[in-house]
């Protein structure tokens, strides 16, 4: 390193932590710090630890806090004292210590030491220390944990040398004698909890240009696979740090936990060892687990007031994703789905996204993240991505480091808008259910001089209160043109109006999915899980073929409902309800469906078969085509034909698992296609 670049070093150093100053001055104050030696012994699953923590000078003299119950305590202050006030019961893996402190300082130093060990049930733990590795979360409670109080710490953790430690906060330094290992960790920020996680990891490291260290935390060598999360890393760190603020931590790291998790803690990400290693991972839950970093883990939570974490940052980093790969219309899409199957199916599991603290179950989860995420894309695309992008930014730097909910959200975009918005958040927030938008009038008018004029009627026709939305109308005209509209609709239904030098051939209420709604069943492309889940299911194929005969047996002995067998000779007559399946290569089945899908991108001749673009060769690969009936769309169908390559009982057991989808191509084992028809008609298209 030249002069030259140690003077700049410094000078970034210098300016760094006078931001840092400013920062901690302007945004939060210190209430507790811990300045702690921690001792970890796996051989015994025993923790040892002295403990300095330091109060705010109105901090009051009697408190309390909550250990580990299997942890011995005392104070080795001079002028404290410690009671035990409620022992630790079979439902709570702490006690509460009630702490006097003295009249000479706001210090006290405790120490304490005993096993932690939960074991790992059902790829679960509270947190434990053992030989393969430690880990430790604020809820294992290895610390002295005081509930409302957000720490400080400088922690020092003493391993055997061949493990290492990681705890949130910048890595002071580190050093190896004899057997033992000894790291140092500092963190000025204030934190919710403290985490520690220790264990024989290989380490893979890298240094940001900025100053910042990435890290990947492995159980054993792979050096292709770190490489993989460094690589990513860099791009993600930077993407949000200019569309938020500078990453608020000196480092981030990918660690393996002992298992399966995929936590997103302050500073890294814990995730388990099948999960590390599925290769979805690295544009799905890596830039979700990165991005908390801001929002969750610097801002942070009022789960109180309801948890506004999960949403924005599904929005910001897995929807993102999706938009990148120009796959947000599918997103939306499959968010719409997802709480029209777990929730509208099942009204007694809605609730207020207000209500959300965490994810529990599918229902949960396409409230607290799909309805929410989807309230967040209806804020971009009201206001448009530049303001989006300054509200948050604005709603990052007035809240850092504090614990807040959806009413700072909507103060900051409140303020970047200059609009009231308390009717939009009321109406998302706090109730339950989603709009039912209907089309039930259009009517076009030509004049004398040729131009056209068009009435159309939108109306909401859900239960309860109405809402005040923004609904997008796209128009199709003759000459080829479209035109964009975007309708509010406040009363229960309403009349609108377009003027056009062309004739209007085609409406469209709402085709992007830009509105959280309620989905018609003609708007949902038919998958495999339809008829999997349907209440009654009817399979043909040729008597005369055992292979497809098998293939049926398979499929019925997996679904719920009724299975009933038709042996097909010659003329086929589909049953008026349930679902149909067509099992085996028969040229009844391909005339159907042809007449099925001729509206589609869709071509079947003797030798192939064309999807969407694509030509497949019929002997050389298996397909699933599923659609609803053009005169039922409550009946799906669904053709399964295989190549000589594929066995059609193995196959048939392999395809339950693919219910999201209706068109499957198979070369031999390998799936080369995966995907859905688009939905062409629907009851919010008109063509005129």
């Amino acid at each position: 390193m030249t002069k030259a670049q140690a003077l700049h070093k410094l000078l970034v150093v210098i300016g760094l932590l006078f931001i840092l100053l400013i920062t901690m001055q302007s945004h939060a104050q210190t209430p507790l710090h811990h300045k702690m030696k921690v001792e970890l012994y796996p051989g015994l699953k025993m923790i040892k630890a002295e403990d300095t923590l330091s109060f705010a000078k109105e901090t009051p003299r009697k408190l309390s806090f909550l250990l580990h119950k299997d942890l011995r305590v005392s104070v080795t202050s001079a002028d404290d004292s410690l009671t035990l006030l409620h022992p630790a019961t079979s439902d709570e893996p702490y006690a509460e210590y009630g702490l006097n402190l003295g009249t000479q300082d706001n210090k006290v130093s405790l120490s304490y030491f005993g096993v932690i060990y939960d074991p790992i049930l059902n790829n679960d733990s509270r947190g434990l220390i053992s030989p393969e590795g430690a880990t430790l979360f604020g809820s294992t409670y290895w610390y002295p944990f005081f509930l409302s109080l957000q720490t400080s710490f400088d922690i020092t953790v003493q391993t055997p040398a061949e493990w290492r430690s990681l705890v949130q906060g910048q890595i002071a330094n580190t050093a190896v004698e004899g057997v033992l290992r000894t790291t140092r960790f500092v963190e000025i920020y204030p934190q919710e909890e403290i985490y520690l996680v220790a264990g024989p990891f290989k380490s893979y490291e890298m240094d940001l240009p900025n100053g910042k260290k990435l890290q990947v935390l492995l159980r054993k060598e792979e050096p292709a696979l770190a490489q993989s999360f460094l690589s990513l890393l860099p791009g993600f760190l930077q993407h949000y740090s200019e569309q938020i603020a500078p990453y608020p931590y000196s480092a981030f790291s990918v660690v393996e936990n002992l298992w399966e998790t995929g936590y997103g803690m302050p500073s890294f990400t814990l995730l388990g060892p099948t999960v590390i290693r599925l290769p979805f991972i690295l544009n799905s839950s890596l830039p979700h687990e990165v991005l908390h970093n801001w929002w969750g883990n610097s801002v942070y939570v009022d789960y109180d007031k309801g948890n506004w974490s999960e949403g924005l940052t599904t929005y910001m980093a897995d929807y993102w994703q999706q938009e990148k790969a120009g796959q947000d219309r599918a997103y939306r899409l499959k968010t719409l789905l997802g709480y029209a199957d777990f929730v509208a199916s099942n009204p007694g599991k809605d609730f207020p996204v207000r209500q959300f603290k965490g994810r529990h179950n599918e229902s949960s989860q396409a409230i607290g993240y799909g309805k929410s995420m989807m309230i967040f894309h209806m804020l971009e695309f009201r206001f448009g991505k530049e303001s989006f992008k300054k509200t948050l930014q604005d709603f990052y730097n007035e809240n850092l480091f504090k614990k807040v909910s959806f009413t700072e959200i909507q103060k900051s975009f409140e303020k970047i808008t200059n609009q009231n918005l308390d009717g939009f958040f009321t109406q998302w927030l706090d109730r339950e259910g989603a709009p039912q938008i209907e089309i039930p009038d259009v009517k076009v008018m030509r004049w004398l001089d040729g131009s056209y004029s068009t009435t159309y009627v939108l109306a909401q026709t859900q239960s309860g209160s109405l809402y005040d939305v923004s609904i997008p109308v796209i128009w199709k005209l003759e000459s080829g043109e479209e035109v964009r509209q975007i309708a509010k609709l406040t009363d229960k239904s309403q009349i609108y109006s377009l003027v056009s030098h062309s004739r209007p051939v085609k409406v469209s209420i709402d085709p992007e999915f830009h509105l959280f709604r309620h989905l018609y069943l003609e708007e949902r492309p038919a998958t495999l899980s339809a008829v999997l889940g349907s209440p009654s299911v009817h399979f043909y194929f040729d008597a005369a073929n055992t292979q497809a005969e098998a293939f049926a047996n398979v499929w019925a002995k997996a679904i719920d409902g009724k299975s009933t067998f038709h042996k097909v000779a010659e003329a086929l007559t589909p049953a008026s309800e349930g679902a149909l399946v067509f099992v085996g290569d028969k040229a009844g089945f391909a005339s159907f469906m042809k007449d099925q899908l001729h509206e589609q991108d869709f071509q079947l001749s003797d030798k192939t078969m064309t999807v969407q673009g694509q030509q497949f060769l019929l002997e050389e690969h298996s397909t699933v085509l599923v659609t609803r009936l053009k005169n039922n769309a409550q009946q799906t169908v669904v053709w399964a034909r295989w190549s000589k390559d594929n066995n059609p009982t193995e196959w048939a057991t392999r395809l339950t698992h693919y219910g999201t989808f209706g068109i499957l191509v198979f070369k031999g084992r390998p799936v080369t296609l995966k995907s859905t028809w688009p939905v062409l008609q629907s009851p919010l298209q008109r063509n005129l």
